[in-house]
């Protein structure tokens, strides 16, 4: 027998061959192997899309129509399907409560076959979420049977187990719309993205974060909480509970007014009924017709009702640089209109007039100053038309210690008070502190005063008229009510011609009453007396 020497080397056809061969049963085991996982996936798909439509009918008592599922199970079990869609109670008439277009899931394969379903990440594309308002299916249940155990918990209150647990869900495009129980009002709708749920399943709700995109004004919101556990028999009562941040909304979006917004708070409660409290920083707030920049600061306590889709702000603190508003009202939504209808009762119960008046005049200098208090109703229609255009102010005002910034005016002013007293002399010195109230409506750009007066010691002011928001000029009549009497205004030969005129403009009670006019420019205003008035009838 021939002996192979030490150092023998095998030839390259036998090392060829050998190759080949052990390829050949490599290939053969992966056929095999691939076979045993196709004959797995194609047995388990079955069972695991059965279970899965019956975890997510009994979880959301919905029926479940899914177009496809596919199950994979090298390298390790994943399933893609398409078309999921949950109709809750099987209902036909409304939005599908929830819509998936596509999805996949990774899972371990004890978790495809062990109670409950388990998936670890599943990722959505296109999620919609329609919540149906509240007590809609009540009348779907006996009354006579006096259950109220809310489906998905126990007679005792606690939630029972879920068939279906996921770590993760992720989706990148999401839609929640909370239908209102008026059909007149459009759903409350929330565009969601980069929205991560973890726990779904869990006895207290899942966690979650994700980034809202609100549309006006145009900015993100990045929020994070807990939503559930899911209430199956009543979708809109699942509990929600968070807290938010919204940076660097650009106010520019909303026709009329500027700035740029920052808000931080937290929300809770039910779906259909979200308790939000929180605050906002505006640093450079400004309505377009003044064009002046101030510090506003508001926090705020408001209620999101579901169930009419309104939201009802129950008080609102607003800091117009050291003037505090309170307001409290509500934001309604109504169908086929851009936007939404706010209406508020307003109230200043010791501001600064100038600081209110940087909102609405362009003067660098204030026209007045002094504390003042005011109340009103506001009502900003729904619409796209400009702030100023659609907005209706109507109320009270007083100011006290009130100072008007322009000398002139107040020199005027100063001069009245003299010779209401009968003191004929000019008047020097500090200017003369007014008194000054009346009611009034802003509608359309234009201020209207019905009964404005204002006393100086010596003297009264009445007047009623306008003064045009845009144009800022004045345009106001009305009596000028003194002490004195004409002679004891003046002097010389104009208080002989005083005595005379005195009948025409004799003040019941002693005195002397004066028709006037005020009227143009804001800046320069004319003061005098109205002589159609004073030489007409009556």
């Amino acid at each position: 027998m021939n002996k192979i020497e030490p150092g023998f080397r095998m030839s390259a056809p036998l090392k060829a061959l050998r190759r080949r061969r052990t390829l050949l049963v490599a290939f053969t085991l992966i056929l095999i192997f691939g076979a045993i996982l196709l004959s797995i996936a194609t047995r388990i798909t079955p069972h695991v899309r059965q279970r899965a439509v019956a975890a997510l009918n009994e979880r959301f008592e919905s029926d479940v129509d899914l177009a496809s599922l596919q199950i994979s199970v090298f390298p390790r079990p994943q399933i893609l399907g398409t078309g999921l869609v949950l109709r809750h109670k099987g209902r036909t008439d409304v939005a599908p409560l929830i819509t998936i277009q596509s999805y996949s899931a990774s899972a371990g394969l004890w978790g495809l076959i062990h109670s409950p379903l388990h998936l670890e990440t599943v990722e959505l594309d296109r999620l919609a979420i329609s919540i149906p308002p509240g007590g809609v299916h009540r009348d779907l249940a006996d009354p006579s049977e006096g259950d109220t155990t809310v489906a998905g918990e126990e007679a005792h209150g606690e939630p029972r187990a879920s068939k279906l647990v996921i770590e993760q869900i992720v989706s990148r495009t999401a839609r929640l719309d909370i239908v209102s129980r008026d059909p007149g009002k459009l759903p409350r709708r929330f565009e969601i993205h980069d929205l991560v749920m973890r726990g779904l399943g869990d006895r207290d709700g899942a966690r979650f974060e994700a980034t809202l995109t609100n549309p006006t004004p145009r900015g993100e919101i990045a929020t994070r909480g807990r939503f559930g556990p899911w209430q199956a028999d009543e979708p809109s009562q699942t509990p929600v509970r968070g807290e938010y941040t919204f940076k660097s909304a650009n106010l520019d979006t909303i026709k009329g007014i500027g700035g740029t917004l920052s808000s931080v708070g937290t929300y809770s409660g039910v779906l259909e009924r979200i308790e939000v409290k929180g605050e906002t920083d505006t640093p450079d707030f400004s309505i377009d017709v003044a064009a002046q920049p101030v510090p506003l600061k508001t926090r705020f306590h408001a209620i999101v009702d579901g169930t009419n889709g309104d939201t009802a702000l129950e008080r609102v603190e607003a800091r117009v640089i050291d003037t505090l508003i309170v307001a409290r009202g509500a934001v309604i939504r109504t169908k086929d209109v851009k936007g939404r209808r706010i209406t508020l009762d307003v109230a200043i119960d010791d501001g600064r007039i100038e600081d209110v008046l940087k909102l609405a005049v362009k003067a660098t200098k204030p026209v007045m100053s002094g504390r003042m208090q005011l109340k009103a109703r506001l009502l900003l229609p729904a619409g796209d038309r400009d702030v100023m255009d659609k907005l209706d102010l109507s109320g009270t005002i007083r100011l006290n210690e009130a100072r008007f910034s322009n000398v002139n005016v107040q020199e005027k002013i100063n001069a009245l008070s003299q010779r209401g007293k009968g003191d004929a002399t000019a008047a020097n010195g500090p200017g003369v502190v007014s008194r000054l109230s009346g009611t009034f409506t802003l509608r359309g750009g234009t201020l209207t005063f019905s009964d404005l007066s204002f006393g100086v010691p010596g003297a009264i002011v009445q007047l009623a008229g306008t003064y045009d928001v845009k144009q800022e000029t004045l345009d106001f009549r009305g009596n000028l009510l003194l002490d004195a009497t004409l002679a004891e205004t003046t002097s010389g030969w104009k208080a002989v011609l005083g005595r005379i005129a005195q009948p025409l403009f004799r003040r019941q009670g002693g005195g002397s009453k004066l028709p006037i006019r005020i009227s143009g420019p804001r800046e320069h205003p004319t003061f005098g007396l109205d002589v159609g008035r004073a030489l007409g009838p009556g």
